[in-house]
C-alpha cells in the first residue's frame, strides 16, 4: 500500500466519532483475533510438546469454523465385538444435527453438541444431544444435567470416564501402546482460509465398561475444519494380535464426478514391528441394512471384506447438507500380496468404518 493510501484512511478515521472509532477498533481486533487464530492452526507441529495445549483448549474459530474431539475403543479380546465412540464438539452460530437445533454459543465453556454410542451384545445408545464443553487444566468435559463425559491427564496417559443419570458407565486407563507404534501425529491442510488441522492419538486401554472388563486399543482426535465438510471413507480396524488397519479417503463429488483429495491406506504388523503403506484406494459397499464392504489397494494386491453389525446416522443441516454415519464392522476376509505377513496370525478384526456424503458449511 502506498503513503497515499495510509494518509487518506487516516483522514477518514479522523472524521469518525469516539463511538464509530471504538467500534472499528474491536472490528480491527476480531480480524487479528481470526487470522492469528488460522496462522496458529497452519503452523506445522511435531513434537509431543504440542500435544496437550492444542487438544485441551478452544480454538478461536472464524464463521465457518468447527471443532469437534473423539474417541474410540475397541476390545483385542478375540471375537470380542465390544466397541465404545464418543464425539463432542462446536461451530460457530447454530446447526441442525439429527433435527435437534444446537446452538453454539460461548459462556464459561461453550455450548456444542454430544453424542456416545457403543455395541456390547446390542448397540447402546447412551447420550445424544446439546452439551456443555469446558476445559480446566489438563481436562475437557462435555455434559447436560444427567450425562457426562471427563477426558483427562498429560501426555501419553490419560483417563475417560463417563456416567448417565449419575451411573457410572466407563472408566478407562488410557497409556501408551506397549508395542512400538507411533503414539501420535499431527496433519493439516490449509488453502487460502480454508482446511483442517488434526492431532491423531493412538494408545492402549484398559478399564471398566458396564461393569465388565475391557481392555484394548484406542483413537483419540481433535480436529478443527474451517470451512466445509467435505465426503470422505475412513476406517480403523484392530486385530486382536494388535496389528491395526487404518484408511483415508477424502473427495470432492459434484454429479458424476469423483476427485479424491487424498487416497491412502495404513497397515501396521504388530508382529514385525513394521508399517506397510498402499496406494489405490478403492472403496465399495454393498447392501443397505449391515452393508458388507470391500476395499482394495495396489491394484488389488491388498484386499480385505468386511460386515458392518451396528451403525449410527447423524444429518448434519446448515448451510448444505451432510450425512455420516458410523458403521462397526467386522472382517471377514483379508488377503496381502508381496507382503511378509502371516494373516492367520492376525486374529479376529473388528472395528469402526466412516462413510460421510454431502456438503454442509
Amino acid at each position: 500500500m502506498t503513503d497515499n493510501v495510509f494518509n487518506t484512511l487516516d483522514k477518514y478515521i479522523q472524521t469518525l466519532s469516539h463511538i464509530e472509532k471504538r467500534h472499528l477498533k474491536e472490528k480491527i481486533k476480531q480480524i487479528n483475533s481470526k487470522y492469528g487464530s488460522l496462522i496458529k492452526l497452519k503452523k506445522t507441529k511435531k513434537s509431543a510438546k504440542e500435544i496437550d495445549p492444542m487438544f485441551f483448549c478452544f480454538e478461536d474459530l472464524p464463521p465457518t469454523g468447527k471443532e469437534y474431539w473423539f474417541m474410540k475403543f475397541a476390545s483385542t479380546k478375540p471375537k470380542d465385538k465390544r466397541q465404545l465412540l464418543v464425539m463432542f464438539g462446536d461451530i460457530v452460530g447454530t446447526i441442525k444435527i439429527n433435527q435437534k437445533e444446537i446452538r453454539c454459543k460461548k459462556g464459561k465453556g461453550r455450548n456444542g453438541y454430544m453424542t456416545v454410542w457403543g455395541y456390547s451384545d446390542k448397540k447402546d445408545l447412551i447420550m445424544d444431544g446439546g452439551s456443555l464443553i469446558s476445559i480446566n487444566p489438563n481436562e475437557i468435559i462435555a455434559s447436560d444435567k444427567q450425562n457426562k463425559v471427563s477426558y483427562k491427564g498429560k501426555f501419553p496417559n490419560y483417563s475417560l470416564n463417563l456416567s448417565k443419570k449419575n451411573k457410572e458407565i466407563a472408566d478407562l486407563k488410557i497409556t501408551k501402546p506397549l508395542d512400538n507404534s507411533n503414539s501420535f501425529e499431527f496433519s493439516n491442510y490449509f488453502k487460502s482460509f480454508a482446511g483442517f488441522a488434526l492431532i491423531n492419538l493412538y494408545s492402549d486401554f484398559t478399564g471398566m465398561l458396564n461393569g465388565e472388563k475391557f481392555t484394548g486399543k484406542c483413537y483419540v482426535q481433535k480436529v478443527v475444519v474451517i470451512g466445509p465438510f467435505v465426503p470422505w471413507y475412513w476406517g480403523r480396524i484392530v486385530f486382536s494380535n494388535g496389528s491395526i488397519l487404518t484408511y483415508f479417503e477424502p473427495r470432492i463429488e459434484i454429479s458424476i464426478h469423483n476427485h479424491k483429495l487424498r487416497s491412502i491406506l495404513a497397515f501396521y504388523d504388530n508382529i514385525q514391528d513394521k508399517k506397510y503403506i498402499f496406494k489405490d484406494l478403492n472403496v465399495k459397499r454393498f447392501g443397505k441394512k449391515n452393508p458388507r464392504w470391500i476395499i482394495t489397494a495396489n491394484k488389488g494386491k491388498f484386499f480385505i471384506s468386511l460386515t458392518s453389525y451396528s451403525s449410527h446416522k447423524f444429518i448434519f443441516k446448515k448451510i448444505g447438507s451432510f450425512t455420516y454415519r458410523e458403521y462397526l464392522s467386522e472382517v471377514t476376509d483379508i488377503f496381502m500380496e508381496d507382503c511378509d505377513i502371516d494373516t492367520s496370525k492376525l486374529g479376529s478384526g473388528f472395528g469402526l468404518i466412516e462413510d460421510a456424503r454431502g456438503y454442509v458449511l
